[in-house]
C-alpha cells in the first residue's frame, strides 16, 4: 500500500477496531508471527495495531505465511480480502480461534518487502 491520505485514514480506521492485549511478542499473546517477521513497534495501550513490522516478499507470499503460521497455532481464516488499485497491493485477514478475533494487515511498501500489522477485536 502506498502512503498517503487514503491509506493512513484506512489504518485508522482498521486500528479503531482493534484492542491491543497480552505481552511484548505475538507468538507469546497466542498470536504467532511468521518465522521472518521483523516487528519494528509494539503498543500495549490498545490504541493502535498491537504490533507492525516488515516482511520479505509479495503481498501474496507475505500473507500465505500469516494464514500457515496462524493455522499452525489453531487461528481459522475467516475472510481474506485483497485491496488496492493493483490486485496483491495490499490485504486484511480476519482469523478467529475460539472467542478471540484478530484482524492482519499485509501491505506492500516496496518491491520485494512488505509491511504488515495485527491486532484484536475489541
Amino acid at each position: 500500500m502506498r502512503s498517503g491520505p487514503m491509506s493512513k485514514a484506512l489504518l485508522l480506521a482498521c486500528a479503531g477496531w482493534l484492542c491491543a492485549e497480552g505481552r511484548a511478542c505475538g507468538a507469546e499473546t497466542g498470536v504467532p508471527l511468521p518465522p521472518l517477521a521483523v516487528v519494528k513497534s509494539e503498543d500495549l495501550a490498545g490504541k493502535t495495531w498491537r504490533q507492525s513490522g516488515e516482511l520479505r516478499g509479495t503481498v501474496e507470499g507475505a500473507s500465505r505465511e500469516f494464514r500457515q503460521a496462524l493455522a499452525g497455532r489453531g487461528w481459522r481464516l475467516e475472510k481474506a480480502i485483497a485491496m488496492g488499485r493493483l490486485a496483491g497491493r495490499s490485504a486484511l485477514l480476519v482469523c478467529s480461534r475460539g472467542r478471540q478475533r484478530i484482524l492482519v494487515m499485509v501491505w506492500e511498501k516496496e518491491v520485494g518487502t512488505c509491511g504488515f500489522a495485527w491486532g484484536r477485536e475489541t
